[in-house]
């Protein structure tokens, strides 16, 4: 009896961890889904160069831009879409030729990655010209021009748009495409239609050496960018002085004398392949030493005082202008003879959404007020 109520115990006990064992499993907690986090997207489009030395310039600038939005900015390389003078599919990211057919199916593949939490960020670097009297970026084929270009930009999903229009004749660009919620920098705000320009170059060393970091902040904001270009390429110019200025064959050189050390490094690598020279200059026993002057205006009454009296100095043709806030006048940071102030961090005031935008972190926007 006692033996048999045990095998009964024992079995309950089995039947027990059997049902236990095969009851199904209650289903864990589906997690709730996540926004992914905010992303740039970028389109640099370079056009035409026309002269050896121009197209070998924006050549390089091409190449250092997608360096920066993806080195310094850290843009992911599959998000810069880049358009060049010449097809190159085995650079990383390939390089497709910038006619104005490839540039629309670019920004249309642009606008369908973007979400509106996302920045995109479009570069424009060549040749410009001012006709009908629309803003045009000189490509293979059939020019882009301003008003298309609007247009276009006012379709993307986003209104975290930044353009940084490095070609000459940038002002009716920024006429055209200026609005709100938007950061249009351009090296040339004003005439200079058809002629070489050289914003890119500075707009560029300023994310390469740091030198844009005005605050020692460890990031670089667009006003930062802005204001250390624009005060580098007027100084580039107003360090080169004509030393020769009769010239009896067209083809003849024309010798310059350019200050500064680091001035005259970048002078020889721009204006390599041209008639221009770099000169030596005469100096005289008791002349002043000529010094550093890549940090600073020249003040050597010699060779003419940073005012209107230039001597042979060379004419700033480049005057860079910040719009963003939408009133397509922008913001000079030199005017004749002088470098402005910055306008105030201010609600209204022209700079304020600049000072707020980082290429490469979209959620900057929102998280400085």
């Amino acid at each position: 009896m006692k033996r048999t109520l045990i095998f009964l115990m024992i079995g309950a006990c089995v039947s027990a961890g059997s049902a236990q064992t095969t009851r199904p499993a209650t289903p864990a907690a589906t997690a709730p889904a996540t926004r992914p986090a905010p992303k740039s997207v970028a389109v640099v489009l370079s056009g035409l160069g026309g002269s050896k030395a121009y197209s070998r310039n924006l050549t390089d600038w091409t190449r250092r831009f997608v360096a920066v939005l993806t080195g310094p900015c850290k843009l992911a390389p599959a998000n810069v879409l880049v358009l060049a003078e010449t097809a190159d599919p085995k650079a990383a990211p390939p390089w497709r030729q910038s006619t104005r057919d490839n540039f629309r199916a670019v920004m249309k593949e642009a606008a369908e990655r973007l979400t509106p939490l996302d920045q995109f960020i479009l570069v424009l670097n060549g040749h410009g010209q001012i006709n009908e009297p629309k803003g045009k970026l000189c490509l293979s084929g059939r020019d882009i021009d301003s008003e298309e270009l609007s247009e276009i930009l006012d379709l993307l999903p986003t209104r975290n748009v930044v353009m940084i229009n490095t070609a000459s004749g940038g002002a009716e660009f920024l006429d055209d495409c200026a609005a709100d919620d938007r950061v249009i920098l351009t090296g040339a705000g004003a005439g200079n239609d058809g002629t070489a320009a050289y914003f890119a170059e500075f707009f560029l060393r300023g994310y390469e050496t740091g030198g844009a970091d005005a605050d020692a902040g460890k990031t670089i904001d667009l006003y930062e960018a802005y204001a250390y270009a624009a005060r580098e390429t007027a100084n580039f110019y107003h360090r080169q002085y004509l030393v020769s200025t009769t010239r009896r064959d067209p083809g003849d050189p024309l010798v310059w004398l350019v200050r500064g050390k680091e001035t005259r490094q970048i002078w020889k690598r721009l204006y390599a392949d041209t008639a221009n020279i770099l000169g030596t200059p005469r100096r005289q026993p008791d002349d002043p030493p000529l010094g550093d002057l890549d940090n600073e205006p020249d003040p050597d009454p010699a060779f003419g005082r940073f005012d209107k009296h230039w001597h042979n100095r060379r004419v700033l043709s480049e005057h860079a202008r910040l719009d963003d806030s939408g009133t397509k006048r922008g913001f000079y940071l030199w005017q004749p003879y002088e470098f402005q102030k910055p306008p105030p961090d201010e609600p209204g005031k022209e700079g304020r959404l600049a000072r707020r935008t980082i290429l490469g972190r979209p959620a900057a926007l929102a998280a400085i007020p």
